[in-house]
């Protein structure tokens, strides 16, 4: 129990400090769906669709410019916004097979460091609440006319930014690995993420994060997590 504990705990503190989870951060566009992959050279969202033969593969891989942790991944329309700290990298996904980085922004840090932290998107308006950045990001026409404008940091904004991750929505998001077995739904209704967990050695969990297309059925493996267990 005790490695178990350790990793629990450890996964507390990067919440409270606004850090991802040890997971793959995931968005669902209308055809595929885009996640978040490390190779030895590149820290890459990757696009997965359905082929001709209804089997989930990845169509397409583009490198992030930033070698910034990724927080978490939002969609407007045909685009990607990663946000990695202090920096938004927005691609676009109109050609799933093509993807490319349309705009870079690089926002204020404006207050001293709080907990919790997450994207906030309501319609044209995404704000960006982290642990030392408060922003708005008006996403009115094409990326390069986006503006941005930082937030008074308010008690309320404060108490707002730290209920970003309560247990209630840690549950439904798909780079969370808190819980052995788990389903979450991503938006559109056509792809879910789906949590398994085997032991291929004594003292060692894997987690195993999948994408599902509801419709075929069809899976693919996004990411693995080992945990050790004294």
């Amino acid at each position: 129990m005790r490695g178990r504990q350790q990793v629990v705990v450890g996964l507390m503190i990067a919440l409270i400090h606004g850090e991802p989870a040890a997971a793959a951060q995931v968005v669902a566009l209308e055809d595929v769906v885009v996640f978040e992959a490390h190779t030895a050279d590149c820290h890459a969202l990757k696009a997965a669709g359905l082929n001709d033969a209804k089997r989930l593969l990845v169509q397409a891989s583009v490198c992030m410019k930033k070698t910034f942790a990724l927080h978490h991944l939002a969609r407007h329309g045909r685009y990607v916004i990663a946000n990695l700290w202090t920096e938004l990298e927005i691609y676009d996904f109109a050609d799933p097979k093509r993807p490319q980085l349309v705009r870079s922004m690089t926002l204020d840090e404006t207050h001293p460091a709080w907990g919790g932290g997450g994207l906030v998107n309501d319609g044209d308006t995404l704000l960006v609440l982290g642990t030392t950045v408060s922003a708005a990001v008006t996403m009115a026409g094409a990326p390069s006319a986006w503006t941005v404008r930082n937030l008074d940091a308010t008690p309320e904004l404060k108490r707002r930014t730290e209920g970003l991750y309560s247990a209630a929505t840690r549950e439904q998001d798909p780079a969370d690995f808190g819980s052995d077995r788990r389903v979450v739904p991503l938006e559109g209704g056509r792809f879910e993420v789906r949590w398994d967990t085997v032991r291929p050695q004594r003292g060692v969990i894997r987690h195993r994060q999948h994408l599902r297309a509801l419709e075929s059925g069809a899976t693919l493996l996004i990411d693995t997590h080992d945990e050790t267990i004294d």
